[in-house]
């Protein structure tokens, strides 16, 4: 099974995002929960952090999460709601994994070397095992890849440069052969500076539609 040609030719590496290219998110769900246990409103803008706040330092990797809720009982005006629920609150946007395309993971990694490269943090990954656990028993999620990158590891964020250049040493791949799929356009601007080829998964498209 290979990519189409018109997506990614002479490509030998592909590197996924995970949230909304392998699992499916719904953003909304977390902020619909925390609206329902925090006075202060969170939103879909702290969901995607860019900007310096509580969220952006916990996918660095720069807090804990015992932190990480703090500091949102602190920041959104919380501090009487139990630790559990808001970690649930947060953790809510992660979906169920599709089994079809997981099937294509392990037909593609006969013909590339595939990665994932996620905006991510401790609690999202743990919960990722555990819907893994639940829907595909017996394989981590680790397992369908050559190596996963996550923000929180190293302590680098999607678009910045950086974070695809530390992949591209890490990894001894050639960016010109190699393509980075996500659902997110503004984390191109990096990946493009850095030489890879890049393809934006947007609407209904799913990773299935990319290859024959």
């Amino acid at each position: 099974m290979e990519l189409k040609k018109e997506i990614g030719n002479g490509i030998k590496n592909i590197i996924f995002d995970l949230g909304g290219v392998i699992i499916d998110i719904f953003p909304e769900r977390s902020v619909e929960a925390f609206g329902k246990l925090c006075r202060g409103k969170v939103t879909l803008e702290n969901i995607f952090p860019e900007n310096e706040s509580i969220f952006l330092e916990y996918e660095l990797g720069n807090v804990s999460g015992d932190e990480f809720i703090e500091g949102i009982k602190k920041n959104y005006n919380c501090r009487d709601v139990d630790n559990q629920a808001l970690s649930d609150a947060w953790c809510a946007l992660i979906g169920d994994p599709d089994p079809v395309r997981f099937k294509l993971l392990e037909k593609i990694k006969k013909n590339y070397r595939t990665f994932v490269l996620s905006n991510t943090n401790v609690k999202h990954i743990e919960r990722v095992h555990e819907v893994m656990e639940k829907s595909l028993p017996g394989k981590s999620f680790e397992s369908y890849f050559e190596k996963c990158f996550y923000s929180q590891d190293m302590h680098l964020h999607k678009p910045d440069t950086e974070i695809y250049l530390q992949v591209i040493s890490d990894t001894g791949i050639i960016p010109e052969e190699t393509l980075f799929i996500d659902d997110r356009a503004g984390n191109f601007t990096g990946a493009k500076k850095a030489g890879l080829n890049t393809y934006h998964l947007t609407g209904r498209e799913k990773i299935t539609d990319l290859f024959l």
